[in-house]
């Protein structure tokens, strides 16, 4: 990760608090547990101290930070927000208000001058750099974007009391806990210090890994990306490239074998009813963006293979026949599959089979149609770098599409 210079013209004064907490956590937390370790040895107390603290302040930044307070993408209780706001707290990344202030910019501005942790500037600068300066907007200013957070009494109770909320939460409770085995030092060390800058960095990966390692499959409009390496260092936000595009959506790995952690967690609060009001696209829009996407990619190979403007209007026809198609027997099979589950129950059993054979048969034309599209996707790919040879090329791909597809 290269290190942004910031021009005269975007100068601004360091801050040292945060710099100074930003150099000495790590350096306390690596060399003074290791020093730790070497004379004391280590206990199991310690490592469950270091291992509970750094999941519950990880999910009260991913779970209530980011998906509740930020983008709404759910409702909760007031015990479920008080517990996010006080280990929020703890993971020492701001107050709620600022952070969501600041992540709100980002969305609205992403990737230009105005997004707080601008990838465009380097990684480094979006991993952490930018912690390292003040911010000196206008506080008006600073805050215009979370009106609803500063109508919030518990919000506003935190902002107020974020230091002494750090200081009980990340350093005063690992030690007590520490003290119940008779080792204050070690729980500080382990879930005070060390859990503080894993919480920090595997944050601070979304900023600056997930906007430059990954795939698009939903949105080619900005640099979030989808990596699934990344999602279980994240609780599940390494799916940025989802989230950048569905914003409301409280999940960000989607399918049930994507890791999101986050996403379990709100799952769990729903089913214990302390949670509901969980926002979800609908599957039809998430495939209409994946289509645009395979489109987009396609023009742009197009372009590179210097396709004449009469063969790109034949593949581009091509292209919106076969998603269209793709969309009608995805939507037909999903209001089926909807309609199968909303009255199974006062079905016959005679009524039953026939549903069953009718969503079966949904479910093979929609399978048949992705399946043509996603072999005419591979057909796409296989198209030849610009050459003298292109325009052949291409007009013998589409000769065989025109047959074996539609």
């Amino acid at each position: 990760m290269d290190f942004y210079t910031p021009t005269q013209s975007e100068r601004r004064p360091i801050d040292w608090v945060n710099a100074a907490f930003l150099i000495v956590t790590p350096l306390v937390a690596v060399l003074g547990t290791a020093w730790y370790v070497r004379n004391y040895g280590v206990t199991w107390l310690e490592i469950a101290n270091v291992a509970v603290m750094f999941v519950l302040t990880s999910l009260s930044v991913t779970a209530g930070y980011h998906r509740f307070f930020s983008h709404r993408s759910y409702e909760c209780s007031k015990a479920v927000k008080l517990f996010y706001l006080v280990f929020g707290a703890a993971a020492v990344e701001n107050s709620l208000l600022s952070w969501a202030s600041d992540h709100r910019y980002h969305h609205r501005y992403v990737d230009s001058p105005e997004d707080p942790y601008n990838i465009l500037k380097g990684g480094l600068y979006a991993h952490m750099g930018w912690i390292f300066f003040k911010d000196t907007r206008d506080q008006d200013r600073r805050f215009e974007n979370v009106p609803d957070l500063m109508k919030d009494p518990l919000v506003m109770w935190q902002h107020r009391w974020y230091l002494p909320l750090v200081i009980g939460f990340t350093f005063l409770l690992p030690t007590l806990i520490g003290l119940m085995g008779g080792r204050p030092v070690g729980g500080l060390l382990w879930g005070g210090f060390l859990r503080v800058v894993l919480v920090h960095h595997t944050t601070f990966f979304i900023n600056s890994l997930a906007h430059l390692y990954g795939e698009k499959p939903y949105s080619l409009k900005d640099t979030a990306r989808d990596s699934w390496w990344l999602a279980p260092l994240t609780f599940g936000e390494g799916y940025h490239n989802f989230h950048h595009k569905f914003q409301a959506d409280y999940r960000n790995g989607l399918r049930w074998w994507q890791f999101d952690a986050t996403k379990w967690w709100i799952n769990l609060l729903n089913w214990t009813g302390q949670a509901w009001r969980l926002k979800r696209t609908p599957e039809t829009l998430i495939l209409k963006a994946r289509l645009e996407v395979d489109k987009e990619l396609v023009a742009l190979r197009a372009r590179q293979a210097n396709a004449s403007e009469r063969l790109w209007a034949r593949i581009q026809a091509r292209l919106d026949a076969g998603s269209v198609r793709l969309q009608e027997a995805h939507a037909s099979y999903v209001l089926a599959r909807a309609e199968y589950r909303h009255r199974y129950d006062d079905w016959t059993q005679e009524m039953r089979r026939q549903w069953d054979e009718k969503l079966d048969a949904q479910r093979a034309d929609y399978t048949a149609a992705l399946e043509r599209w996603q072999e005419m996707m591979s057909a796409m790919n296989r198209l030849s770098q610009p050459s003298a040879q292109s325009l052949l090329t291409l007009t013998a791909l589409m000769d065989v599409l025109k047959h074996r597809l539609f």
